[in-house]
């Protein structure tokens, strides 16, 4: 009886690492474009086979790296963040009306727009912001390997 337990958890042990497939896993790097320029306020993200994303924040001049993303097919969906839109003073307001701390209270503030969105991005077609809707695809094949893109 014992023999026959053993037996039977070998047996299982062996089926769940036949069924845990080990990735090669490579380094991404390259340059994503819109239309010819750089393009910012972005992430890029891949899909790979083990149905993980892995995600890298485009930089200034639109490059961008990631490290361990499975080898095999990729799918890639390029999202932007929204775009800063600074507040505006109250139009309602009367100008001889409103008081001194009504001016102040309602001025627009001067607050700098969060690091990561820059004011007048370009922003992209949004089929681009879903892997299964993009059309970008790639075989990833090195353990380094670059994937660049200028986007229509």
């Amino acid at each position: 009886m014992r023999g026959c337990v053993l037996a039977t958890a070998f047996a299982v042990a062996l089926v769940i690492m036949g069924c845990e497939k080990e990735f090669a896993r490579s380094r991404v790097h390259g340059v994503v474009k819109y239309q010819g320029k750089a393009l910012t306020n972005a992430t890029v993200m891949f899909l790979g086979q083990d149905s993980q994303v892995y995600r890298a924040e485009l930089k200034a001049d639109g490059s961008y790296e990631v490290s361990g993303v499975p080898q095999g097919p990729i799918r890639v969906a390029i999202q932007q963040g929204q775009p800063y839109v600074p507040p505006r003073a109250d139009p309602t307001k009367s100008a001889a009306k409103a008081s001194v701390n009504d001016e102040k209270a309602n001025a627009p503030r001067a607050d700098p727009p969060p690091s990561n969105v820059r004011q007048n991005a370009v922003q992209i077609p949004a089929k681009y912001g879903e892997a299964d809707k993009s059309g970008l695809t790639f075989d990833l094949k090195e353990a380094e390997q670059e994937w660049s893109i200028d986007l229509k």
